[in-house]
């Protein structure tokens, strides 16, 4: 049974699909780092721009 799209929702706004993307783009960047045995130090994140 296929889902249907529900017509309560809200479709988010540019920004927030931004920030949501950018946000899962860097958690990515973060577990592959960890999986190769260098994980990323909230530090260097902050220096570079980055939410830790």
């Amino acid at each position: 049974m296929p889902k249907a799209a529900s017509a309560s929702k809200k479709p988010k706004s540019e920004d927030q699909l931004l920030a949501q993307g950018i946000s899962q783009l860097l958690q990515a960047v973060k577990e592959h780092a960890a999986a190769k045995g260098k994980p990323m130090k909230p530090d260097q994140l902050l220096k570079k721009g980055y939410n830790a």
